[in-house]
């Protein structure tokens, strides 16, 4: 009896074992990109697209936050992508709202979504990113002083634009833009560049063109090829993945571009000069870590600019060739410094 006992008690240690193994991974992916849920209490993030991953600007800086969040904070997340499709937003949202205890928005088109649904769901923390709600305590809001960034970028452009020793630029005082659409938000980027370039040059000219898409790269080669056949010879990008295109036609023409959001320059470092950063990821990333530690102010706008840090131009990595020069960056920095005194002030296009 007692060697059956022990044979039995072995088996049900394999048995356990095996079971154990089994398991998978906190972190581990499921067929659809999202980290598997896994047993224990893990804070769940809902993050929640208008458009969706792959643009290499807005959407995956705010997936570069909730996954910088995973590894830091151990929380679990799942992904929803509306891909621009306005019959998807409230379903979205719900369906993140049921998933987690936290849920990032991402999207000036959630504006009437996310109050709604954050009243059927009180104890969600929303963070609604790109445009502001005031008032409901369980939604948090993060806007950016996209307008500051891009009066660097507006800067940039109008001292490169002269700077003849750059092949493909020549003595014209033409520079360009595409945006996404004509929207509010992307006003603060048209003003704001806009202005940084009549900072540096009054007599320049800036044109600019609305795609009407976020989500169309041939129409943003479109676009940025009549600017280019105007006499533009930098073009500023703030279409999402439409920017794309305006990167093809930069290289295709020979001339220069601008991107936006993230450091995009490694999409193509010979014909992108430089990125006005909007640190998307980072504000979703500090507003997760402030939740769990209880020190959010409760239907409050959070602000991120230049003074946080939460727009800025980035000039890629070291092993790039650099179209800026030293005097021009300090150029920059001089005017960031300016800003952040309240010395210059950027007009606002929102």
């Amino acid at each position: 009896m007692k060697k059956k006992l022990t044979i039995f008690l072995a088996l049900m240690l394999i048995v356990s074992l095996a079971l154990s193994g089994c398991k998978k991974a906190p972190g581990t992916l499921d067929a659809s990109g999202n980290p598997e849920e896994a047993s224990g209490d893990a804070v769940k993030v809902g993050l929640v697209l208008a458009g969706g991953l792959g643009d290499r600007s807005f959407y995956d800086s705010s997936h570069e936050g909730v996954e910088k969040a995973k590894n830091d904070f151990g929380i679990e997340y799942k992904v929803y992508e509306c891909r621009n499709d306005s019959s998807l937003l409230n379903d979205q949202v719900v369906q993140a709202s049921q998933y987690g205890s936290i849920v990032a928005v991402v999207g000036f088109e959630f504006f009437d979504v996310v109050p709604a649904v954050a009243k059927e769901f009180p104890d969600v923390h929303y963070i609604y990113v790109d445009n502001e709600i005031e008032g409901i305590d369980n939604v948090i809001t993060v806007s950016y002083a996209e307008n500051e960034g891009a009066f660097l970028a507006g800067a940039l452009a109008a001292m490169l634009t002269t700077e003849t020793s750059i092949e493909g630029i020549d003595e014209g005082k033409l520079i360009g833009m595409v945006g996404g659409r004509d929207i509010p938000v992307i006003r603060n980027y048209q003003v704001g560049y806009e202005a940084g370039a009549k900072y540096i040059d009054p007599e320049i000219e800036i044109q600019t063109i609305f795609a009407e898409d976020f989500e169309d790269p041939a129409k943003g080669k479109d676009n940025a090829t009549v600017l280019y056949g105007r006499g533009a010879d930098i073009i500023f990008q703030a279409a999402g993945k439409t920017g794309e295109g305006v990167f093809e036609a930069a290289k295709e023409h020979g001339k220069y571009a601008i991107g936006v959001d993230t450091d995009q320059r490694y999409v193509n470092p010979d014909n992108i000069v430089a990125s006005m950063v909007k640190e998307v990821g980072k504000s979703i990333y500090d507003v997760i870590e402030k939740i769990q530690k209880d020190e959010v102010e409760k239907g409050k706008v959070v602000y991120y600019g230049l003074a946080q840090d939460g727009v800025g131009v980035s000039y890629g990595t070291e092993d790039m060739i650099q179209f800026a020069t030293e005097d021009m960056k300090k150029t920059l920095e001089d005017i960031k410094a300016k800003i952040i005194s309240g010395e210059i002030t950027v007009p606002a296009g929102k």
